[in-house]
């Protein structure tokens, strides 16, 4: 399990396909074909966002590597949410599109850069 240090920036991604309309076969996407996927952070693996500021974050697709999707959560944000929880318990990074898809959450060790 990846570990996120809360005292530094984090970078989740998300590499995420969709099917083709017509044929239901499942390739590689397209730049911007996929759209609106938000990440919240949770310290259940279905649960609702810890907090609001961690709860509906815009992630932005990657020009370079389509259907890559990613938001950097900020030192500030990590250290304010989720330290709390406590340095080696869970955080679940769960990427999402309303309306469609709530993916599979992604598990996180946190800690606090002391922490090997």
């Amino acid at each position: 399990m990846k570990k996120i240090n809360c005292k530094s920036d984090y970078c989740f991604q998300a590499d995420l396909t969709t099917p083709a309309s017509t044929t239901g076969t499942v390739g590689a996407p397209t730049l911007g074909a996929i759209t609106g996927v938000t990440l919240r952070l949770s310290a259940t693996k279905t649960g609702a966002a810890i907090h609001a500021n961690v709860g509906t974050l815009s992630a932005a697709e990657r020009s370079a590597t389509p259907g890559r999707f990613h938001y950097t959560v900020d030192a500030a944000l990590l250290t304010t949410h989720v330290l709390p929880i406590g340095v080696g318990r869970t955080v679940y990074a769960i990427w999402s599109k309303t309306g469609d898809m709530d993916m599979e959450a992604v598990p996180f060790a946190i800690a606090d850069g002391t922490v090997n």
